[in-house]
Order: structure tokens, then C-alpha cells, then sequence
């Protein structure tokens, strides 16, 4: 069974390991830093779970990638281009990476308490599942974590 931010267990694990995270530790892969790569969290975490649009159709290749990454691929592949919204290079600075920490771990613990259908289209991958969305939300929090070692 696939780790699902929907899930209490997998939640606390992600919060376990951001809290061994510092604003020293330098990436594995990318150019962010850690607090940039907090800030692009916490923006891709909160349009998740505050956001839905309207009945995009999922192309083809959408439903192909995304049986790849959520399914078949055990990681995401790394240096990927993010949204030009999620993307937080030179935005902010090391001043705030308490605050953005402790944000990352408040959207965190909201995922498995959610109630609500969480029908955003992602990008990628087209229209989602709820279900979906947990495996995809864990998997890219996971990717920003073993970026930076944690």
C-alpha cells in the first residue's frame, strides 16, 4: 500500500523528519534552499487542500504519467520544474524557516483530518482522486525531504 498523506501515520512521519530538517542543511539535487524549498511546500500543500477547479479533461499522457509516478515509480524524478506560482527561489531567506516550518507541519496534520474532496486538477496528472491526491501530496513532501537528507 502506497504511504497517503490522508493518514495520520503518514503524516507524523513527514512531521518527524522536517523537524530534524535546519536551515543549514544543503540540498542533495536543486537549488533551493531549505527554507525555499518550506515556502514551495507550503504553497503547493495549502492550493491542495483550499483550491478545486473546474472539469478539466485528463489527457491521455496525464493518465499514463500518472500511473508511473504514483503507482509505479518509487520516487519522483528529481529537478523537475515546479509551477511558475510554486516557484520560491530568491523569495525569502533563512530569517523565516521556523515560521515556515512550523507551517509546513500545521498543513501537514491537516490532510488526515480533511473532510472535504480534494479536486484540484494537478498538472501533471490531470483530475485526481481524493485518494490520489494523499499518495501524490506525500510522495512530493517526501521528494523536498530526501532532497535535503531528512
Amino acid at each position: 500500500m502506497k504511504k497517503n498523506l490522508l493518514k495520520k501515520e503518514a503524516a507524523d512521519f513527514l512531521v518527524t523528519r522536517v523537524n530534524n530538517l535546519s536551515a543549514t542543511h544543503q540540498p542533495q539535487w536543486g537549488i533551493m534552499t531549505a527554507s525555499e524549498m518550506l515556502l514551495h511546500c507550503n504553497s503547493c500543500n495549502q492550493q491542495i487542500l483550499e483550491e478545486s477547479r473546474g472539469n478539466e479533461r485528463t489527457k491521455i499522457k496525464q493518465y499514463l504519467l500518472r500511473i508511473l509516478a504514483l503507482y509505479l515509480a518509487p520516487n519522483f524524478k528529481k529537478n523537475i520544474q515546479s509551477e511558475s506560482r510554486h516557484n520560491t527561489k530568491g523569495k525569502t531567506n533563512d530569517l523565516y524557516f521556523e515560521k515556515y516550518r512550523n507551517e509546513f507541519i500545521r498543513l501537514i496534520h491537516e490532510f488526515p483530518v480533511n473532510t472535504h474532496p480534494l479536486t484540484l486538477s494537478h498538472p501533471a496528472f490531470g483530475n485526481i482522486s481524493t485518494h490520489e491526491w494523499g499518495i501524490a501530496a506525500y510522495k512530493h513532501m517526501d521528494h523536498h525531504l530526501r532532497q535535503f537528507g531528512v
